[in-house]
């Protein structure tokens, strides 16, 4: 079998497609030569007469088994890993690449290791380390011979549709399953039930105190003076939990509230997050427990000792210092304009933020992050890898490619596709117009800048002498991981949902772009920003999805939409996936709206995927807030059995389950499967049986190709042939 791997082809045969109905399978119109990326964006996909956009296109097509999992053994590629620890996986270290080689030059910027929740230095500890496997995942069929015409197929873990997170900088050479990803983080090894140097009592471990001890070894490193809030005087009512302001660093927000379930999983979670972005950075990430307290009567502000008692009740104790508490009746005097039934956290999920901002100025970017978010990779390779990967991106056509899904499939490599858009906009969808491209602010009529000077005009270079250099080594304001689109002429369910803008100015409503998913990071200066539009007359607002995205557009911030890899269970054709996400660019998305140019609103429009009715074609995927394939994942990913795939039976079998580095969302109070432990001879004796029916099977496998394998040659046995004919 270790033969037959170089015989590997990524390629679903159409052989293996089921058809759940009769519609016809378009035919596609394919790419022949790279010269011709610029006329994929011409290519468009025919659906039949019947064609119905609110049935789902990918009911058609073969469903995807995505995340089987692997041996462990015969994987191959290339290998960023640290020191060997026999099957369980190797050490996985992101730091060297970010820390210790492009970033820092000078001793007095190195990183001091910081201790760990056992009480050791990060870098000396194993037990507080996160394991991975190089390689890929291969699929659940690489041990199975599919003879077509004698060719033998093994099917690789699928590409991903939309997207692509090796482009966008993140690890996709490794896999990571539960025990090398979570041991350190409280999941027991069953695997290895004497390694009693994992067991830890997490009451002991107090989350705040280590990150305060790992600034204060670092602090040469950072700016610790406080930094002034444009427009506010006001001082903290209480202290940050690590009483260290760094400067140029990132807040990390996990959001919970006080009737928050603290899952196993959960947990786990939590800790990863602070253990590999603040405590492995030296620093660079401080991370908060931001919870709301929903009795609004409770005096939290008014009396500490209520306000610790709500933590003791609700949180538990290891969180206990980085917890900051806040409750709506907080928005009435910070925010007087805002509409009474705005100010929910449904509709106003920002406004705790923005006020955590004002508290915490010595910040330049905050992550909002929510508690169904899990990624199966290492967490500081996610974060630095996005911001590295967005402070490049030029402004040129920014907005634009913002509002697009990249399917690479269909649009190539990304800077292609990048110079194809823009080629686009300038001699296709809006020739007759002169702004091709979103340059500088958009400010709604009479609309206040409140002083900000973000951006100079004289600063900025005209859109026709630019080429794509404008912006490039400039942090980005916003970080999405989802297209920011234009929600005015689509059917998206909180397209109006904007209060205090004088519409008689403007009757579509301000300038303003939504995001789904809100798994955002925001600069310093534009939380200050919204928080000034929300205090200030006559206090401009928007719902949650739409408000950062829009007041970024409206005062000229630079936002990036990171297109990670979504994948999907199906296999979508191209040029079919392009006209479902992107629906936006066919000539009719905007009939009747004679303001709107006919098209090049990317994933906008009134046939939005974005848009109610249209939303069931993220049902197979693994990014959205509806969606069954993440969570199908991810219960497999834990040890469960999930539509016969998973769990103790079949990874005794088969291996650990083994996921590349993924996003997922979203992830809702999973429960750890119930297992039946082995002891260290029962695993011996498993493992040895599995060898052993392997090669038996590899064996047979061997017997069968050899049948099939061509005949010598004899000499003169074509003559012979020709003249028996004759």
């Amino acid at each position: 079998m270790k033969a037959l791997s170089k015989w590997r082809i990524v390629y679903l045969l159409p052989l293996h497609f089921t058809h759940h109905s009769e519609r016809p399978v378009p035919v596609l119109k394919g790419r022949v030569t790279a010269r011709e990326d610029k006329a994929l964006l011409n290519d468009t996909w025919t659906p039949p007469a019947e064609w119905d956009p609110v049935n789902p296109i990918y009911n058609d097509f073969h469903r995807y088994n995505v995340g089987f999992s692997s041996s462990m053994n015969n994987l191959t590629g290339h290998d960023p890993l640290g020191k060997v620890r026999s099957h369980q996986g190797r050490l996985y270290d992101p730091y060297s690449a970010y820390l210790k080689i492009s970033k820092y030059g000078s001793s007095d910027e190195a990183v001091v290791p910081c201790v760990g929740a056992r009480g050791r230095k990060l870098e000396d500890s194993v037990d507080d380390s996160v394991l991975a496997h190089k390689g890929f995942p291969e699929s659940e069929v690489q041990n199975r011979l599919l003879r077509v015409w004698l060719l033998i197929v093994i099917i690789d873990f699928p590409d991903a549709l939309i997207g692509s997170s090796r482009a966008v900088g993140l690890d996709q050479d490794v896999c990571f399953e539960r025990f090398g990803r979570y041991s350190a983080y409280g999941l027991k090894d069953t695997r290895s039930p004497e390694r009693t140097s994992l067991f830890i009592d997490w009451n002991e471990v107090n989350w705040g105190k280590l990150q305060k001890d790992c600034m204060s070894i670092n602090s040469k490193r950072f700016d610790v003076l406080p930094r002034p809030t444009p427009g506010e005087n006001e001082t903290n009512t209480f202290p940050s939990p690590t009483g260290i302001y760094p400067r140029k660093r990132v807040a990390v927000l996990l959001r919970s509230y006080d009737g928050m379930k603290y899952t196993s999983d959960i947990l786990r979670t939590m800790r990863a997050v602070i253990t590999e972005l603040s405590l492995g950075s030296g620093g660079e990430y401080i991370v908060y427990l931001l919870v709301q307290v929903k009795d609004t009567t409770l005096p939290i502000f008014e009396d500490p000792h209520v306000y610790q008692k709500v933590i003791q009740e609700k949180v538990p104790k290891e969180f206990w210092d980085i917890v900051v508490l806040w409750n709506e009746a907080l928005w009435p005097r910070l925010y007087p304009f805002l509409p009474p039934n705005a100010v929910n956290v449904h509709l106003s999920q920002w406004l705790p933020i923005q006020w955590f901002a004002t508290k915490h100025s010595n910040f330049d970017h905050y992550w909002n992050w929510e508690m169904d978010i899990r990624y199966t990779g290492h967490y500081y390779d996610l974060v630095e890898a996005l911001h590295a990967w967005t402070k490049k991106q030029p402004r040129k056509g920014l907005w634009e490619r913002n509002a697009r899904f990249w399917i690479p499939s269909f649009h190539g490599n990304f800077s292609t596709y990048t110079e194809a858009l823009q080629g686009k906009y300038e001699e296709g969808w809006w020739p007759s117009r002169t702004d091709h491209s979103i340059w500088g602010p958009r400010l709604f009529p009479k609309q206040a800048r409140f002083g900000l000077d973000l951006d100079p005009p004289q600063d900025r270079p005209t859109a026709a002498s630019d080429s794509f250099e404008w912006g490039v080594g400039e942090d980005a304001d916003m970080i999405t991981l989802l297209p920011m689109f234009n929600p005015d002429t689509t059917h998206y369910a909180f397209r109006d949902g904007f209060y205090n803008y004088p519409t008689a100015a403007q009757p579509s409503g301000p300038p303003r772009r939504t995001t789904i998913i809100t798994f955002f990071r925001m600069s310093n200066r534009l939380l200050n920003t919204m928080h000034l539009e929300n205090s200030r007359t006559p206090g401009h607002h928007m719902s949650s999805e739409t408000w950062p995205m829009s007041v970024a557009l409206q005062h000229g911030m630079k936002a990036v939409y990171a297109p990670h890899s979504v994948y999907m269970e199906r296999e979508w054709p191209p040029a079919a996936a392009n006209f479902i996400f992107n629906n936006g660019d066919s000539d009719r998305i905007t009939q009747g709206f004679e303001d709107i140019p006919p098209q090049g609103v990317g994933s906008g429009g009134w046939e939005s995927v974005f848009g109610l009715g249209r939303e069931h074609n993220f049902d197979q995927s693994t990014w959205y807030y509806r969606t069954h394939l993440a969570s199908r994942l991810y219960k497999r990913f834990l040890g469960h059995e999930v539509d016969n795939i998973g769990g103790q039976q079949w990874e005794r079998r088969r291996g650990t389950y083994c996921l590349p580095p993924m996003l997922l969302h979203q992830i809702k109070a999973i429960e750890d499967p119930v297992v039946e432990e082995e002891t260290s001879k029962q695993a011996a004796d498993r493992l040895a049986k599995a060898d052993s029916e392997a090669q038996t099977e590899e064996k047979k496998l061997e017997e069968e190709l050899d049948k099939v394998k061509p005949g010598p040659k004899v000499p003169g046995s074509d003559k012979a042939k020709k003249n028996a004919g004759q």
